[in-house]
């Protein structure tokens, strides 16, 4: 029956898992694994070492999936979850017993008790946790499993702060054990609460298909993959897990926090965590868990630096260690977003995920229990230990806290060599937030899926290319698919206005080259705003289009990126071409091109041009190949603006740079010219500047400038100031010559 669960079905009952694991959350944060149970066992007298053999029951009966993990799939994940996460709530029911055992028995029974029922609840825990980890990879699909991960986050944390805020609350209002035992009977309804969610997810059926074997299990570990991403897990869990478990202590004994406070550093935590939640599931679907994982893990590394750094017994202790906490909790969702995903969609083989996830569980309890232990002996062992070294002060937990920083950052450099699940690497991930406007990029994403109408689609669209975020890639993709052609439309215009990419390009190539007109052509202009080169391609073949708008925007494309291998193609056509849109195109092209072979066809076609507007367009592809194109279209703009003080200060420019170089009768035109200018008279100026060219020495001019004089000379005397094209080109070329 499990395998006979469609995506769809599976997904509709997920809320039930995210149930389980929100009650059971509360449970977890009420009992054992919050702040709560720590303080607790320091309020029995427990010293550090048995604080850290206790909590390393929990991880070493990991090792039972070893033992079991053959009969889990007979006996059913689900009911093999089912039954003993039930039961060990009954072990869990046994701390309401302490002060019972502490009056009747003593101080040394009480520990051997509470051994006893941790290492029940262990036992348990670690039975069913076997079944549902190969459970979960069955009816969890690997296409949600990071936003399902991040809507899991948010509602465990959601219930997580509930429980620390409830938590510390109780215990502010008094002192003694009996204000952890209301916590752990409010735990334990919830805990139940979880037991009986788990009862209505799907899947997980017995079955004898899986067949596993002791000798598949050593076979796991020959896995490279695998044992990397195993060993620097472990690496991670020896260092950071003695540092977490015990850090309520730190900030009670060292830093001076009340253990109301200790507990709202979680709530910290667990608020830092969710304000990052669904960013790091959605972004694990979208790029890959690796970079998830590593950026978690570089952030971590910082954490032991700023511990170590805390201010102490002051009034800026609470405020600092929140802050702290807050940052300690985006970077371990990250972290615990991206390895968990890494591990089930690319580290554990869907067919042998029974013996993988058991090996794994039974390694990880292993190295977890260890390091307890390790960390409550090394507390004891430095326990009076204590100075100060350059800013840090020294005290029992310094150890702890150096060592979480080194083996964090040797971990960070093995997680390095696992196998990623995508081509993202984590400073192409990086980049993504660091270019354009991610935080509009991100509301820009989140209201394109919310548009409602073909409208808020567009101006969603638009607003995505404005950002210039790598971030909204996927969606311009997806608004290229469009069924409207506004959107399909407006998705190109944005994209034009992105960075390149090599997938937006593709897609913009994909559309020229079909049969779609009115988008190809506006393709074919988005791709030479881009610049890319890897158009080039496309745009050549455009050039023999059918279609003429096509030919004309894929030549200016090409003229853009600067394709010298279409010159000879456009000068040939250009010779032939008849059609006035298509000359102009090809003529702006070898503009930018800096063809000068086609020098004198661009001046033929200007010649015989009509159009004023086309007209400038020509004399600025002439130009674009004799010199720059600012100097022109800046004196341009001058003229519009004062005419004839825009060409004095030009020819003034002109003489300063001359002077010496030509013969005194050119330098003394050129003054007389300027002057003749300022005063706007322009037809006795447009001659004086006919007769300068005519003097000008040929050595003085470049040859390619030389023809464009010679021809503004040619028609200013026969237009005179009619055709400004020819007198902007004429002082253009002269701008050259003293260059």
């Amino acid at each position: 029956m499990s395998q006979e669960l469609t995506n769809a079905e599976k997904i509709r009952r997920l809320p039930w898992y995210i149930a389980l694991y929100a009650a059971n959350n509360v449970f977890g944060v009420l009992t054992f694994f919050g702040p709560a149970f720590i303080l607790f066992l320091s309020e029995l007298k427990l010293n550090n070492t048995e604080i850290g053999f206790l909590l390393s029951l929990v991880p070493f009966t990991g090792l039972i999936a070893l033992v079991i993990a053959p009969v889990v799939p007979r006996f059913g994940y689900k009911r093999t979850f089912v039954t003993f996460w039930g039961v060990r709530k009954i072990f869990a029911a046994g701390l309401l017993l302490v002060p019972w055992v502490l009056s009747q028995f003593g101080p040394a029974a009480l520990t051997a008790y509470i051994a006893f029922i941790i290492g029940g609840f262990a036992l348990c825990r670690a039975i069913g946790e076997t079944g549902m980890y190969p459970w979960a990879h069955e009816f969890i699909p690997n296409s949600v499993r990071g936003r399902y991960s991040a809507l899991n986050d948010i509602m465990m944390r959601l219930t997580g702060i509930a429980s620390l805020a409830f938590g510390s609350f109780v215990l502010g209002l008094s002192a003694g054990i009996d204000r952890f035992l209301l916590l752990f009977a409010v735990g334990l309804v919830f805990g139940l609460i979880g037991v009986w969610s788990a009862t209505h997810i799907p899947g997980g059926a017995p079955t004898r298909a899986v067949q596993v074997s002791y000798g598949n299990l050593l076979k796991v570990l020959r896995d490279r993959n695998f044992l990397m991403y195993v060993i620097g897990l472990s690496v991670l869990v020896i260092g950071s897990t003695p540092m977490g478990s015990f850090l309520p202590l730190f900030m009670s004994r060292e830093v001076g926090l009340s253990d109301s406070q200790v507990v709202l550093l979680n709530i910290a935590a667990t608020l830092g965590g969710l304000a990052a939640t669904y960013l790091v599931g959605w972004a694990a679907d979208r790029y890959g868990s690796k970079p998830l994982l590593l950026s978690g893990l570089y952030l971590k590394i910082l954490m032991p630096l700023a511990w170590l750094l805390m201010p102490r017994e002051s009034a800026l202790s609470l405020p600092v260690a929140l802050a702290v906490s807050a940052v300690n909790g985006g970077a371990d969702i990250a972290w615990a977003i991206g390895s968990g995903r890494l591990l089930y969609v690319k580290v554990v083989p869907g067919e042998k995920k029974t013996e993988y996830m058991s090996v794994y569980y039974a390694l990880m309890g292993l190295i977890g229990g260890l390091s307890q232990v390790a960390g409550g002996s090394v507390l004891d062992l430095t326990a009076g230990l204590s100075g100060q070294f350059l800013i840090f002060t020294i005290d029992p937990f310094f150890p702890l806290f150096v060592f979480g920083l080194i083996l964090t950052a040797v971990s960070a450099l093995i997680f390095r060599r696992v196998q990623a699940d995508s081509p993202v690497s984590v400073g192409e991930f990086a980049g993504m937030f660091i270019h354009g406007n991610p935080i509009l990029a991100l509301e820009s994403v989140f209201r394109y899926y919310r548009a409602k109408d073909e409208r808020s689609t567009v101006v969603m669209t638009e607003r995505m290319g404005q950002t210039k975020s790598p971030l909204t890639v996927d969606e311009l993709l997806e608004a290229l698919r469009d069924p409207r052609f506004n959107v399909r439309f407006e998705a190109i215009i944005s994209i034009a206005r992105m960075d390149s990419d090599p997938r937006l390009v593709d897609a913009l190539c994909h559309i020229l080259d079909g049969t779609e007109l009115s988008l190809s052509v506006v393709a074919a202009w988005a791709l030479g705003r881009m610049g890319d080169e890897q158009a080039r391609t496309s745009l050549r073949h455009g050039l023999d289009s059918e279609y003429r708008s096509i030919r004309a925007h894929c030549a200016r494309a090409l003229g853009t990126l600067g394709d010298q291998s279409v010159v000879p193609v456009l000068i040939e056509r250009l010779q032939t071409e008849t059609d006035k849109g298509l000359r102009i195109a090809y003529s702006s092209a070898l503009g930018n091109l800096k063809a000068e072979a086609a020098i004198p066809t661009l001046l033929d076609i200007l010649k015989k041009t009509e159009n004023e507007g086309a007209r400038l367009e020509l004399a600025l592809a002439v130009a674009r190949v004799i010199g720059q194109e600012h100097p022109f279209i800046r004196l341009l703009r001058h003229m519009r603006q004062d005419k004839g003080t825009a060409i004095s200060q030009a020819l003034m420019a002109t003489y300063k740079h001359l002077n010496g170089v030509v013969p005194l009768e050119v330098q003394t035109l050129l003054q007389e010219n300027a002057h003749v200018f300022a005063r706007e008279d322009f037809e006795q100026g447009v001659a004086l500047l006919v007769q300068i060219i005519r003097l000008l020495p040929a050595e003085v001019v470049p040859v390619s400038a030389r023809a464009v004089l010679n021809e503004c000379a040619d028609r200013l005397t026969d237009c005179g100031v009619g055709r400004q094209e020819y007198l902007l080109l004429a002082l253009h070329a002269l701008d050259v010559a003293h260059a």
